[in-house]
């Protein structure tokens, strides 16, 4: 009896064992993938026409299905929502007379059905009060720089990383001086996320711009993120392309990178001493101390990054614990602009601000940006016109004006 005992308490006890290591890789699986927006597809992966009208859609936040009433519970209003006076906890119960039970079915929908700039009734409840009737206009889900009225080239760019490296090259205006920006996109997601004001706004303003999928992301070649590891490498080799492209003067170069974006961007610009400017927008200054505030904003404890660090490394190689920007800041040739937002919870203003001293101590030139209310990231910054000008004033200042004779 006591030996069938001693069995199942054993059992019981592997099974503990082995659901923990499983729950752990799975962590480890989220940490190092995530949603890729891949050219000609939509955020479920299925096939979109590339050419025709500007499709609409809405992303309203993160989102839990809803019962009673039948729709979606908002959890994390994003700056749509909010202009719409939705607020956590708000359940959406139809937009244009259909009903939806996540961000994501809606955004599918909304692609397929709708075109950019169409208006849509909204219905939503906020709890102890009545169903109210709103109206959003469908802002443009951009499939390519093409739909932006920018000119552009699909270019492959071998990484030193070992991957092959897809995006878009969008020249500079003819009447510019060749002077262009690198968008380093953030760790989940896309060359998209250059779409997203930086690219209309750098071109009107005489840039071209370089902005390519990053090992593991989008339709480039690689399997994880890898925070900086791979991507470091990736940004190293966009500088070296684009110092050879014809249409592009490798003496006025720019590069903007965000979140683990921002990390490889300054790797790779200490190691280039010709670079003109740099500016970094939520940078971690060290990885193991970024993952136990990530794990905290998530509702997560600061003890899981163990087992978690433990998992990536086993994955994937990545040793989160070696990863320090804030190591080779000093190395950076290039005027740099930190921008970080004072409500980061994922990665503290502390990081940036850490840096920025360090650069100030050692009498190389910088600037920091606070934005006041700021969460995690550009996108959930001020508006679009008044957050990019001022990251090109930033980049003409670097380059000692804008383009000779250039209208703005």
């Amino acid at each position: 009896m006591k030996k069938f005992v001693s069995l199942i308490l054993l059992l019981i006890v592997g099974a503990g064992v082995f659901f923990s290591i499983y729950v752990v890789d799975r962590m480890a699986v989220a940490y190092l993938t995530g949603q890729r927006r891949v050219v000609g597809e939509d955020f479920r992966g299925e096939k979109l026409v590339d050419s025709g009208p500007v499709p609409g859609y809405l992303f309203l936040g993160f989102t839990l299905p809803s019962e009673d009433p039948k729709g979606m519970i908002i959890r994390r209003p994003w700056e749509t929502a909010k202009e719409l006076g939705l607020a956590s906890g708000d359940v959406v119960t139809e937009v244009g007379g259909k009903s939806f039970s996540s961000s994501q079915d809606l955004m599918s929908h909304l692609v397929r059905t709708t075109q950019a700039g169409q208006r849509l009734s909204l219905m939503a409840v906020t709890p102890g009060e009545e169903e109210r009737e709103l109206s959003v206009t469908l802002p443009a889900f951009v499939r390519h720089p093409g739909d932006l009225n920018l000119p552009y080239e699909n270019v492959e760019i071998p990484s030193d990383s070992g991957h092959l490296l897809q995006g878009w090259l969008i020249p500079p205006p003819e009447r510019s001086d060749g002077r262009l920006g690198i968008f380093v996109h953030g760790a989940k997601a896309s060359r998209f996320q250059a779409l997203d004001g930086w690219a209309k706004h750098a071109y009107r303003r005489g840039y071209g711009l370089l902005v390519m999928d990053l090992s593991g992301r989008g339709t480039s070649e690689g399997k994880y993120i890898t925070y900086t590891m791979n991507e470091r490498h990736d940004v190293t080799s966009m500088l070296r392309w684009v110092r050879h492209h014809p249409k592009i003067n490798p003496e006025r170069l720019v590069m903007f990178g965000t979140s683990n974006g921002a990390a490889a961007a300054i790797y790779a610009a200490s190691q280039d001493a010709l670079l003109s400017a740099l500016a970094v927008d939520a940078p971690y200054r060290d990885l193991w101390e970024a993952a136990e505030s990530m794990l905290r904003s998530r509702g997560g404890y600061s003890v899981l990054r163990y087992p978690l660090a433990l998992a990536v490394r086993l994955r994937a190689g990545v040793d989160i614990r070696s990863i320090r920007p804030s190591e080779v800041i000093t190395a950076v040739k290039a005027q740099v602009l930190f921008v970080h937002g004072d409500a980061d919870k994922e990665v503290p203003i502390t990081h940036s601000e850490t840096m920025y001293e360090a650069r100030r101590s050692a009498g190389l030139p910088g600037e920091l940006w606070v934005i006041p209310g700021g969460e995690h990231g550009f996108d959930n910054y001020p508006p679009v016109g008044i957050f990019w000008n001022r990251i090109l004033d930033f980049f003409d200042q670097a380059l000692g004006g804008p383009p000779p004779e250039w209208e703005l």
